[in-house]
This record gives C-alpha cells, structure tokens and sequence, in this order.
C-alpha cells in the first residue's frame, strides 16, 4: 500500500476520529466496536489500523485534541484585560457550546471516560490533563485578578479555580441527565455569585477604618 501524504494523512485520522465519535454517541463507548467504526467510516479494517491500535487509541486521540482546543480557549480568556471579561469569554467560548447537539454528544461520552479512566491509567493521566492544566490556568488567572483588586485577597487561587471547574463538570454531568436543564439560567446564577462576592469587597473597602 503507498504511503500516505502528510495532508491526506491528517485527513484519514480526521475521518476515523469522526466515525469513532459518531458511534460512540449513538451507542457509547463501551458498546462500540471496531467493526461498528469501520462500517461507519467507509474505510477497510487495514486503513483504519494503520493508524489505531484499536478503540483505546483512537478514543485517547480525541482526548487530546478536545484538551488542545481547550486549552487554547482558555488561554485566550486568560489574556483578557479584566475577570470579568475573562469570565465572560469563558461562558461564551466553553459553557455556551453546551446547547449544541455536538458538544453535548461530545460531553455524554466525556462523562463515560470519567468512569473508564477509573480502571485504565492511560485514560486516566488523560484526563487528568484536560483537568490539572484548566486549573493553572484559571489559578494565575484568579491570581491575577487578586492582584489587581477585582477578587477578595484571602481567595485561594486553587480552590476558586477547582470550584470552578467543578461547577462545569457538574453542570455536563447534569446534563447527561436532565438534558432539559436551563444552562442559561445556571450561568447567570453564577455570575450573581461572583458579583455579590465583588459587591461585599467594595463595600468592606468603602467602609471607615
């Protein structure tokens, strides 16, 4: 078989990644099978071996590249000019895709990878990445903010930072649930949240002494 251009390359494991994850959202993770990849993809068993081992890696492909693209949306807030705005990024580039039907597929088979990765160190270290490195990021960001007056000083970087995550993983586990949650309204329930916080520090340093 002739080898593949780079181009064409990237092109076939975008196919198969496609297929694995169409199939996973119709039947989960755990049901999907090679077979089922290969008849969704079009592809013969040997195209799609060239590139996966099996399940296992084409499922830790996807999980990079989810963590990739994430990582860079949360760059891009952590270079905003304020936490508000940063914030506000965050909302619109990460929470606000959970109204789509993709995302949400996407965050269905998420939740069963936090299950798997319990058994399976591989997936395990992956996860924990799209975790330990959002958690940097959102720590300098709030540190920042610290510094700058727009968050309480005695506010521990770290653990506002894990809340916040938290607040996110529990908002898709939900979902997975209750897929007629209003995200919308638990959003802005996390920004009266926040802003009381802003509010109770400006009024403790408008007050006397």
């Amino acid at each position: 078989m002739p080898r593949l251009g780079a181009a064409r390359a990237a092109a076939r494991r975008r196919q198969i990644i496609d297929a694995a994850l169409a199939c996973f959202a119709r039947t989960g993770f755990h049901k999907t099978t090679m077979a089922d990849v290969v008849r969704q993809s079009g592809l013969s068993p040997g195209a799609i071996y060239c590139h996966f081992a099996g399940k296992d890696d084409i499922i830790l492909a996807v999980v990079t590249e989810r963590h990739r693209r994430e990582a860079a949306l949360l760059q891009a807030a952590a270079a905003e000019k304020s936490f508000a705005a940063a914030l506000e990024r965050l909302i619109g580039d990460i929470v606000g895709l959970l109204a789509t039907p993709e995302e949400r597929a996407w965050r269905r088979l998420a939740v069963q990878l936090w299950a798997e990765s319990l058994h399976d160190r591989r997936l395990l270290a992956k996860v924990r990445n799209g975790v330990d490195t959002p958690r940097a990021v959102l720590a300098g960001l709030i540190e920042t903010a610290r510094q700058r007056g727009e968050l309480p000083a005695a506010l521990d970087p770290e653990a506002a930072a894990r809340l916040l995550i938290a607040f996110f993983q529990g908002l898709v586990l939900q979902l997975s649930w209750e897929p007629e949650i209003d995200i919308a309204g638990c959003v802005d329930a996390l920004r009266t949240l926040l802003h009381l916080d802003a509010k109770s520090l400006a009024r403790r340093r408008a007050a006397p002494g």
